[in-house]
């Protein structure tokens, strides 16, 4: 749970949250490829943040998290995005009712992510889009067990591609591997290796796996 759901959210304003959400978005924007009026479903969406960047892009978008503090502070931020409180583990909607599903760090707190990761492939007509913490990191390093890290899991492409992925049905037709933060310190040089570092190699902090029905 979020415990301050309004500080949660002013990280993403400051100098480094505002340049590790932009390299986040702009990757799964990338795998994703919406187009506009496309509708996605953000699962565990938190404070809605990411939620109101895919918004920005003009998708009809819809956000769901079991914290009630949260989705609460989402509402107060727009109008325009429609939020429930709600599990992954139990998805309230009917097969392939969104184009796109992301879930952006939030199965990194989910006793079962296999069984979310179901549900939403269920609710899925395109792609689902998963952004997780990389144990293979940094990031893992500098970060395991501290501040709004602590309790989350760390997971790799291995363990998805070979114990996740498997066990939905159909059968993703391709699936894509990408990572970003390389140096999360969010410094000039952070900043500047980021730039030339190409998201194929499998070590950022942040592991993006992409889904394609």
């Amino acid at each position: 749970m979020i415990t301050d759901p309004a500080s949660y959210e002013a990280w993403y304003h400051t100098s480094r949250g505002r340049w590790i959400g932009d390299i986040e978005f702009d990757l799964l924007l990338k795998l994703i490829r919406p187009a506009a009026g496309d509708t996605l479903l953000d699962v565990g969406c938190g404070t809605g943040y990411f939620s109101r960047r895919f918004a920005q892009q003009g998708l009809s978008v819809s956000g769901i998290d079991p914290d009630h503090h949260a989705i609460d502070f989402a509402k107060r931020q727009t109008s325009n995005i429609t939020y429930l409180p709600g599990s992954a583990l139990r998805l309230p909607f009917p097969d392939r009712a969104f184009d796109h599903s992301v879930a952006i760090t939030s199965l990194c707190f989910i006793e079962h992510p296999q069984k979310a990761l179901s549900e939403m492939w269920r609710i899925t007509q395109h792609t689902l889009t998963l952004g997780l913490l990389n144990r293979h990191s940094l990031l893992h390093r500098l970060k395991q067990g501290h501040g709004n890290y602590q309790g989350a899991r760390w997971d790799t492409a291995y363990q998805v591609m070979n114990n996740w992925a498997p066990q939905i049905t159909p059968a993703a037709k391709n699936i894509t591997v990408r990572s970003a933060l390389f140096f999360p310190q969010g410094n000039k040089p952070a900043q500047w290796a980021e730039a030339w570092l190409p998201n194929r190699i499998p070590w950022g902090g942040f592991l993006v796996i992409n889904l394609e029905k």
